[in-house]
Order: structure tokens, then sequence, then C-alpha cells
């Protein structure tokens, strides 16, 4: 437990999942989305996102807490997986001291990347990490396809979500965001499904009550331009239906004008991932 005098900060490891699904939803109060967890969906979700106990912190106000730092590592990348102050703490600085404990707590680390996604029209949360120091690398968009479902004749071919894993980082794919990671998409939460057509193109998706979440589309580079996505994409509508086939605001921004062509509806809603290298540690 550290103590700056008027706030006490502790490591997370000391809650159970419970405790941190609530502290979360408490101190995201008012979001601009719609924000509550359980703790086995809070254990779920952030167990696929490699969230480190240790590195995460929770403030507190004479024993209460006020703010949270969900800290996820892999390697010597670490990533901001939530931050947030409760909404009667805001404007006191404490934001601000928070984000320099997490920057200085990777710098201690050893670790020699800090990243983050935030959601466009969240101004004050985008100066405070541009203040800590952070930059706009990418934009990241969702999609919805059309309700008419496109002939799908093509077949699919069940494969084991690691195997979609294996081929991303055999072939180099790996700069993606976080949560379409190859790291994350073989222990998604939930019940992730993964589909090949002949492996000329991959997708992983997550099938729910209301709409059957695209989480990754791809194909190698040597069977591109041929329409293997777009039949893919057909084929998992037909397979589906009537679920509406739609992909989670994790599409980096240069992929958009291929769902964009082929008629699916961009969400309004778009995020930024911010990201900062940490070149040695601080003193």
């Amino acid at each position: 437990m550290h103590n700056d005098g008027r706030f006490d900060y502790h490591n997370a490891v000391r809650y159970s999942s419970d405790e941190l699904a609530n502290i979360l939803t408490h101190c995201f109060e008012n979001y601009i989305v719609r924000f509550v967890l359980d703790g086995p969906t809070f254990a779920a979700r952030f167990g696929a996102e490699d969230l480190s106990l240790n590195d995460s912190l929770i403030v507190t106000q004479r024993q209460e807490p006020v703010a949270v730092a969900l800290i996820a590592r892999r390697g010597r990348h670490s990533r901001v997986a939530a931050f947030s102050v409760r909404p009667e703490m805001r404007g006191q600085g404490l934001g601000k001291a928070l984000m320099q404990r997490v920057v200085a707590d990777a710098h201690h680390r050893g670790d020699r990347r800090l990243s983050l996604e935030v959601i466009e029209g969240n101004d004050a949360a985008l100066a405070l990490y541009h203040r800590a120091g952070l930059r706009i690398v990418r934009t990241l968009t969702g999609h919805q396809a059309p309700a008419e479902v496109p002939p799908g004749t093509a077949a699919l071919q069940a494969v084991d979500p690691l195997t979609v894993s294996h081929r991303l980082t055999a072939e180099g794919a790996t700069d993606l965001p976080w949560l379409i990671a190859p790291e994350s998409l073989f222990k998604l939460p939930g019940t992730p499904q993964a589909y090949t057509l002949n492996r000329q193109a991959y997708a992983v998706v997550m099938p729910g009550a209301e709409h059957c979440w695209l989480r990754l589309i791809y194909v190698p580079p040597q069977h591109r331009g041929q329409g293997h996505a777009r039949a893919l994409l057909a084929a998992l509508q037909t397979r589906f239906a009537p679920l509406p086939l739609t992909a989670n605001v994790f599409v980096p921004e240069v992929a958009a004008p291929f769902f964009t062509h082929l008629g699916w509806r961009q969400d309004p809603l778009r995020q930024f991932e911010m990201d900062m290298l940490l070149d040695s540690p601080q003193e």
C-alpha cells in the first residue's frame, strides 16, 4: 500500500473478482456507454486480456474505493485495460496523479510500451492521456452487416480459435489492437468460434443473444484480392441468421472501406488507440 497524504494506493490482488467488478461499475457511473459487470464476467473478460492484478491499482479514501487503473501485460508491453475515477472525485487531480503512477510503474517494471483505448468524444480522458505522454496511433471502428443476408454457398470449416492465433503469429500479423491480437483470440470469454474457408480466410466470432460478434477476419497475404473475405462473411451471415453479424469497435480504420464496400453500416462510436514508448526505467 502507498499513501500520498489524501489517498491510499493498493494493488488489486487483495480484491476478489466480485469486489473489483463492483468498484469498476461504481467508478464508471455516467460513462459514455453503459458499463456494468458482475464478478464472473469480470474474471472472464479481463482474464482474456491478460490482466495483472499485481500491477493494477485501486485508490481509496478513508477505505472507500474512489479510482481504479487495471493493467494488462504481455511481455514488456503494458495496456491500461480500464481507468476511471468516481464522478464526485473528479476535478481534484486524482486522475492525473493516478496516471502518473501508472506511467512510473511501467517504467520501473522495465516495460517498453504503454497503450490504451479511449472513446472518441471523451475529451477529458483524451487530454489526461495526452498530458501523460500518450499519442493517438490509430482509430478503431465498428460495423454492422446489412439486414439482408447475401447468398452464402461456401462451406465453412470449424477450427480451434487457437489455430487462428497460431496462423496470425506465424505470418507476423501481430500489429493488431490488443483485444483482437493473437494472444486474445483463443481465450475470449464465452464460447468463441472460429471458421475457415479452405485455409484461405479465417474468422473468429462470438454468438450472443442479439448479435453474432465478428471479432476478427483474416486473409493470408497470398490469398488476398480474390474475394475470400467476402465469401467468408456471406457464409457467416447465412450460418448465424437471423442474428445480425456485427464487428466490434476494434477494427483498424484502414480496414473500414472494405466493410463499407460490402454495404455494412459503420457504428457512430469510435475509439482511439493511444500509445507511448518507454525508453528506460525512471529513477
